[in-house]
């Protein structure tokens, strides 16, 4: 087997191995032990009796995961397994391409590596809801689709299929604007395109909450700054955001553009879980900030190496295309 292929192969072979320690991880956290307490808010969704924002979160691939169970006469709980199993693998995909986009393979793989042990990080404590390895997945994608300058009719529908599954993409489309307006795009046609994709970003969420219904009492709007449980913020979310946040600081000017304006997720995130009076210690409701940090450290990485091992393999891939 020539070196290539051999690479390959054993580039294959580490993404499933992070596949499946993240897998192993939430089977044995999550999937096992709240088995009950998944299919219990299950059957609440499929009878539209769910608290906000759950019923809406969770209706659609309620909806799906029934189906299947139904039509191929499984359980319910291992369509669960199966769905877990299969998002993360596609997360790990979606991922690695999302940060192939910015670096080189081997640094992307080093990205994937530090993804496993986030994801573990956050498998230790927290439930996990079936929508939000696909939505984390696609909303990769969607990043991987700016950063290579995918056209704007692709990140159309790449908004509306994510929609399907989270709304956090919703965000994309407004930084989408301001990076084309810091390359020197044409703002009028590019206002529109942006008001397109986050027309479509929104779609389906908006729909699924109208066709339900508005009426829901909130799972956790009740906890204003005031009486939020400052030491467990300070002891869940520092050692998921600080590391990170330092190299952002000092290391900006290294950045590729499109990574830089992706930090304006950890303002708005905070700022929407605060006006919304939602707990800010629990770190899963930031995950959309995992691929983000992955790739501020592949750039820093890049950029902090030795040429032998950190140049990429495909001219421009690190830095910024503008």
């Amino acid at each position: 087997m020539n070196a290539p292929r051999r690479d390959a192969l054993l580039s294959l072979v580490l993404l499933v191995g992070v596949t499946l320690w993240m897998v192993q991880a939430h089977w044995q956290s999550i999937d096992l032990p709240k088995a009950e307490q998944k299919e219990w808010l299950h059957e609440r969704v499929l009878q539209n009796e769910a608290a906000d924002p759950y019923q809406y979160k969770l209706w659609l691939i309620s909806v799906a995961m029934e189906g299947i169970s139904v039509k191929g006469d499984v359980p319910i709980r291992t369509v669960f397994f199966a769905s877990t199993l299969l998002s993360l693998l596609f997360l790990t995909w979606a991922h690695f391409a999302w940060l192939r986009a910015l670096a080189n393979e081997r640094t992307a793989l080093l990205g994937a590596i530090l993804l496993g042990a986030l994801a573990n990080a956050l498998f230790l404590i927290y439930y996990h809801h079936p929508y939000e390895f696909w939505g984390v997945g696609l909303f990769c994608l969607l990043l991987r689709g700016v950063q290579r300058d995918w056209s704007w009719k692709a990140l159309v529908i790449l908004c509306l299929v994510t929609g399907l599954v989270w709304e956090k993409h919703a965000l994309v489309p407004v930084l989408w604007g301001l990076y084309a307006l810091q390359r020197g795009r044409p703002f009028g046609a590019n206002f529109l395109r942006g008001i397109a994709m986050l027309v479509a970003a929104l779609a389906i969420p908006l729909f699924v909450r109208w066709h339900l219904g508005t009426d829901r009492a909130h799972i956790d709007g009740d906890t204003p700054w005031a009486v939020q449980e400052w030491a467990k913020v300070a002891w869940f979310q520092a050692p998921f955001i600080v590391p990170f946040l330092l190299i952002f600081v000092t290391r900006y000017r290294t950045l590729p553009a499109w990574v830089r304006w992706l930090w304006m997720y950890l303002p708005v995130l905070v700022l929407a879980y605060s006006v919304k009076s939602y707990i800010l210690h629990e770190a899963r409701s930031f995950w959309a900030l995992a691929p983000v940090f992955t790739a501020t450290f592949c750039c820093w990485w890049a950029a902090s190496a030795p040429p032998s091992i950190a140049l990429p393999d495909t001219p421009g891939s690190v830095e910024d295309p503008a």
